[in-house]
């Protein structure tokens, strides 16, 4: 792949998160902000120091500032007090970066009140803020019902206040168009960028399908879990295992998972938490597909790209950005949209069909074919052109 060298003038970009898990959003940022450093872009990266992240880096292009974070196993008084000193010094040093930067980035901010000061203040400034609008609306509102439309109104607030608005898949931007039809920030769609991982696990027919990622209602966990219980039943022997945090604000679902994992132990694997970088690796090299029954999902999905990045096929619905990667030739058994456990077992069995080798061969060409257009280095020179033209 050819990388053109650097534009004779750097535009200077800020680019800021709360994210640092290294397995979703926090890897995100971090590779957004190192490809945008190698476009010629002078980075300055706010974010808190990920797992397995080095101290220091070495690329002139790229400074990093870091605001503290919360940590698993703390207790919750802890985390919520960490959570606090993170938004008021990293909201610090973002507007402490303003003296040196024109172009701003956000992507997955701090809470919703304090990120429209952030924004307005921004704004008041004259920043040119691009918002990376990872999901149009949110998983869960953290509203009543009743305030629902107040806190909906402040997401829409979020996007007029940003000069840019990137979404990460086509229908990503209908549903930001439908939900908020007012708004009239541009909008362009700059994909997801697959990770270069330093090794591609080989699939070994471990008859282990996984389940990853945060443990949320849409994602049809339930049903996933129950179609793997009904695949073991009917002959196909397969284990799944269910792993990642449950999402705080669903604790009644979670501990519906965890019910059903204790009937069937033979069928469910359940790691229920936070998963480390190292468990991870382990986990994709002994897994032979992912499956992702997703339901209401409209952006593109990170595990979706963890897979194709891993050279592992999909057993998934075509829903939000992983319909476009379906139809860019990812290797996968689609799933109705809403499945439910019988025509989930249905797949796992069509997917036990074919052998490991011929998925193995189909999942690396897709992930060379896909490393030509979505890799990270043509990703960040997406987002620095997109900022160049902003900040002139």
């Amino acid at each position: 792949m050819i990388i053109t060298p650097p534009p004779a003038s750097q535009v200077r970009i800020c680019i800021y998160t709360r994210a640092w898990r290294s397995a979703g959003a926090g890897l995100f940022a971090r590779e957004l902000a190192r490809a945008a450093a190698n476009a010629g872009s002078l980075v300055t990266f706010v974010a808190p120091i990920g797992d397995g992240e080095a101290m220091t880096h070495t690329d002139p292009n790229l400074a990093r500032l870091r605001p503290p974070r919360e940590y698993p196993g703390r207790s919750r008084a802890r985390n919520a007090a960490a959570s606090v000193m993170r938004m008021i010094i990293g909201s610090w040093m973002l507007l402490r970066a303003r003296a040196g930067n024109k172009a701003y980035i956000f992507t997955i901010p701090d809470r919703l009140p304090v990120t429209i000061v952030q924004l307005t203040l921004l704004w008041l400034s004259g920043t040119r803020v691009i918002f990376v609008a990872h999901d149009p609306l949110p998983h869960k509102w953290r509203l009543p019902v009743v305030l629902k439309p107040v806190e909906k109104l402040g997401h829409g607030l979020t996007y007029r206040l940003a000069s840019h608005i990137v979404v990460l898949s086509e229908p990503s931007r209908l549903a930001l168009q439908i939900a908020f039809p007012t708004v009239t920030t541009p909008i362009t769609i700059i994909e997801h960028g697959l990770y270069n991982a330093p090794s591609v696990p080989p699939l070994r027919n471990t008859r282990t399908l996984l389940l990853f990622g945060a443990l949320r209602q849409n994602k049809g966990v339930i049903e996933g879990m129950q179609g793997a219980i009904l695949a073991r039943a009917n002959g196909v022997d397969v284990r799944l295992v269910v792993a990642g945090s449950a999402h705080p604000d669903e604790k009644g679902y979670a501990a519906d998972i965890c019910a059903l994992a204790a009937t069937a132990p033979d069928a469910i694997d359940l790691r229920l938490g936070y998963v480390s970088d190292e468990d991870l690796e382990q986990l994709i090299a002994r897994c032979d597909a992912f499956l992702m029954p997703y339901g209401a999902f409209a952006s593109q999905s990170g595990v979706a790209i963890l897979a194709a990045s891993s050279a592992r096929p999909i057993i998934a619905t075509r829903v939000g950005g992983i319909g476009s990667l379906i139809d860019g030739g990812m290797p996968s058994v689609i799933l109705p949209l809403h499945p439910n456990a019988d025509q989930i077992a249905t797949a796992i069995a069509q997917f036990y069909e074919s052998s490991s080798g011929d998925w193995q061969g189909r999942c690396l060409s897709y992930r060379a074919a896909l490393m030509q257009t979505h890799s990270w280095d043509v990703v960040g020179r997406h987002y620095v052109d997109l900022a160049r033209k902003l900040a002139a």
